[in-house]
């Protein structure tokens, strides 16, 4: 799991992000029949000062594009650069659904209806996880 330790590093997927630093991040979603990977970026911007840590997502819904567009903005123009915190900006949430124009994941479910899941799914934010993704 993602965490900032005391000498506000940040572990995420492997990688080791240090304050001031920023990283692309390609998270393997999925392997196409064709052996194609789904790789899903992930943009973090983080300031030499501790401070909270947001989270901006884009294309929940594969068939809602503004979303997508506006994270885009976000990052092509320099908003994504705290000056306290770390900023992490996720374009594409739904790369299926946003691949097919479809609300949905191709099991049918709408990503915007799990929140914050069930204890025993694989899609779920536990009690003492929430206010720390909020604060």
């Amino acid at each position: 799991m993602a965490h900032i330790d005391d000498q506000n590093v940040l572990y995420i997927f492997d990688q080791t992000i240090l304050p001031g630093a920023k990283a692309t991040i390609n998270f393997n979603m999925a392997k196409l029949y064709t052996t194609t990977n789904v790789d899903v970026p992930i943009i973090i911007e983080r300031s030499k000062v501790p401070g909270p840590t947001v989270l901006i997502t884009g294309g929940i819904h594969g068939d809602e594009v503004n979303g997508v567009e506006i994270v885009r903005q976000l990052i092509s123009k320099g908003i994504n650069k705290p000056k306290i915190g770390t900023i992490i900006c996720v374009p594409v949430l739904n790369v299926f659904g946003f691949l097919n124009m479809n609300r949905e994941f191709p099991d049918g479910r709408d990503l915007n209806r799990v929140f914050p899941g069930f204890k025993l799914s694989l899609i779920h934010i536990s009690e003492p996880t929430r206010p720390r993704l909020i604060s």
